[in-house]
């Protein structure tokens, strides 16, 4: 499907519809123009003019610029006036919505339009329409590019640089440009295939940078780069395993018809124990980008109301799919409180993100962490909202002995060195995050002293410090008592 197909058909239930006037949500002119040319090429029976208007230039048609027209009232005026058939488009003219004029001249407009070979599309990024206008004009969200959209912009970028992709090379291309505008997705590929005598895993990254770059111009999700690999992860066997068995199913369009790809998964337990290290290591293992949601920023007010910017977060993820929404301790954004009359935003927002779970694209994976479960509301914990819940207790003394080895190798420290098994049995009721910090200051001690790290660095600072474990045995009892009954343990 063409450019100008895939955006006329997104148009295509208001023109049924018989609105005159359209507003269209949308970054894209270029794309959003040439799918109302399409219209203009057919909608009538014959083809009629396109006149754009933009401030900058005032009403632009076939024969050139209407004069005097720059003013947004007087390029209305004109709409007006003129009795042809036409179509009009109509950029960021609600940048001028708070002039009530304007408002009232569209309203005026409106019935003038009606059953005539007229049309006005107002077109502009995060469009939204005045109370005024809620009833007479159609709000259309043009989606992104679609995969054949995005295939016909790699194969030309691809010509020109006189490379060539197999088909496997290309399905991964297509994935990483998913939810990039046709602009984005061409500076991408520009930067990516520049100097490379062949493609290879670099092309994909450069893509994936440009959406990180996208979200952090949205502000509210964080892209968070590929770093740690599932085999960084000491233990939790059954819950590596679990993300093993579904790793092919988001390339599987069979498995994604039949509703067979995993929804999302919530994962909860002691602090420290690894689960933001995990949903981080499922970004690599799937090979799908990752989105951190910052509920701080969503209720910031920085972004627009609380449900404005959480609605824009979820959007957006559909938009990059296939990928990975990480919730970060979901319980201090989306709680207990958030159900009742008087919750108030978080009550929306919670109200959202529930119908968004049941209903959410398939190719959107929810990964969700929590260290109080207890706290999140009954209704999110049902079956239809995750897949899974899983419980990351304290770890086990051979998976204390196999996080010990990790983290000696990530720092260039030869592991096989060190006697891990003792080391564990030194740290038992310690969780992963203690366990890191141990071996960094023993490195840096060793370092400072200008020698190589010795197993007794270690032992030291394990001497020196003490498990939250201890420091908050009565929490971690109750935090296990709860989850033990209700969740499956992440370890085998």
């Amino acid at each position: 499907m063409s450019n100008e197909n895939a955006g006329a058909e997104a148009l295509r239930p208001a023109l049924i519809a018989r609105y005159p006037i359209i507003a269209i949500d949308s970054y894209e002119e270029d794309r959003v123009e040439a799918a109302v040319q399409k219209i203009a090429r057919s909608r009538f029976g014959r083809p009629v003019p396109v006149f754009t208007w933009s401030v900058t230039r005032g009403l632009v048609g076939p024969d050139g610029v209407v004069a005097e027209t720059s003013n947004p009232l007087r390029a209305l005026a004109a709409v007006a006036g003129r009795k042809d058939a036409a179509i009009y488009l109509f950029r960021d003219l609600h940048a001028h919505f708070d002039d009530p004029r304007t408002v009232r001249t569209l309203r005026d407009l409106r019935p003038m339009l009606v059953n005539t070979p007229r049309l006005l599309f107002l077109q502009g990024p995060r469009l939204r329409l005045p109370t005024e206008l809620r009833r007479d004009v159609v709000l259309v969200d043009f989606p992104l590019p679609a995969a054949p959209e995005l295939d016909a912009t790699l194969d030309r970028h691809l010509t020109a640089a006189n490379q060539t992709v197999t088909p496997e090379q290309r399905i991964h291309l297509v994935t990483a440009m998913r939810g990039l505008t046709l602009t984005e997705a061409g500076h991408g590929l520009h930067l990516a295939l520049h100097g490379r005598e062949q493609i290879d895993e670099a092309v994909l990254i450069a893509l994936q940078n440009q959406k990180a770059q996208l979200a952090r111009k949205d502000g509210v999700l964080e892209y968070v780069p590929q770093r740690w690999a599932i085999e960084d992860i000491g233990g939790l066997g059954v819950l590596k395993d679990w993300f093993q068995r579904r790793r092919a199913l988001f390339e599987d369009e069979d498995m994604l018809e039949r509703g067979l790809a995993p929804r999302g998964v919530l994962i909860m337990g002691v602090p420290g124990c690894g689960k933001s290290l995990t949903i981080k290591a499922i970004s690599s293992l799937w090979n799908l980008p990752l989105f951190r949601l910052d509920m701080s920023q969503v209720f910031s007010g920085e972004h627009g109301s609380p449900e404005e910017g959480f609605r824009r977060a979820l959007l957006m993820m559909e938009a990059v799919a296939p990928a990975i929404l990480w919730i970060d301790e979901i319980e201090n954004g989306i709680s207990a409180e958030s159900v009742g009359a008087d919750a108030g935003s978080k009550g929306r927002i919670f109200a959202t993100f529930l119908t968004w779970m049941q209903e959410k694209p398939a190719q959107v994976f929810v990964g969700a962490t929590a260290n109080r479960i207890d706290l999140l509301p009954a209704e999110l914990l049902r079956k239809g909202r995750f897949d899974q819940v899983f419980f990351i207790d304290l770890p086990e003394e051979s998976e204390r002995a196999e996080i010990f080895r990790v983290h000696l190798r990530r720092r260039g420290v030869e592991a096989d060195k060190f006697n891990a098994v003792t080391l564990a049995k030194a740290t038992r009721g310690w969780n992963g995050a203690e366990i890191e910090a141990a071996v960094t200051a023993a490195m840096i001690d060793a370092h400072a002293e200008g020698r190589p790290l010795a197993e007794d660095d270690i032992f030291l600072q394990v001497g020196k410090m003490v498990p939250l474990a201890k420091t908050m045995s009565e929490q971690i009892k109750a935090i296990r008592s709860w989850a033990l009954q209700r969740a499956i343990r992440a370890s085998g």
